[in-house]
Order: C-alpha cells, then sequence, then structure tokens
C-alpha cells in the first residue's frame, strides 16, 4: 500500500476513536452497542490501512524475518 497515506489513516482512527470514547462516556448510563459498533468498525478498519502502509520486515538470509540465537540448555 502507499506510505503517503499513512498519517492520513492514523489521525482519522484516532480521532475516530476518541469520538467513539467521547460517545461512550457522554451516554454512559444507556449505551447503545449497535451504534457503538457502527462507529468502532470504520475506525478499526482505518487503523488497520495504517498498518498495511508499513514497510514490511526485510526478511534474513535463512528466509525468516527474525533471527534467532541459539541457546544451550547447560
Amino acid at each position: 500500500m502507499n506510505p503517503k497515506y499513512r498519517y492520513l489513516y492514523l489521525s482519522v482512527g484516532a480521532i475516530g476513536l476518541i469520538l467513539l470514547c467521547y460517545q461512550i462516556i457522554s451516554n454512559l448510563p444507556e449505551v447503545d452497542p449497535v451504534r457503538v459498533l457502527l462507529i468502532a468498525v470504520p475506525d478499526m478498519l482505518f487503523v488497520f490501512l495504517a498498518y498495511k502502509t508499513y514497510p514490511p520486515e526485510p526478511e534474513s538470509k535463512n528466509g525468516r524475518s527474525f533471527s534467532h540465537r541459539k541457546v544451550s540448555n547447560y
């Protein structure tokens, strides 16, 4: 995905989650779960899109994306 949209996705997702918290706190005695889901799902989508814009981790020589040290039990 294009990394130039990373900050846009992050800011839209963060603003949406802040507004979600505000909605929950302002309607605290009677929280409507359907309304919470309708607000939270697009916010999670934008946070996921921001995650997908990060570059992949470089592969190591052995084909794994992380390296392990061999640890002895002795």
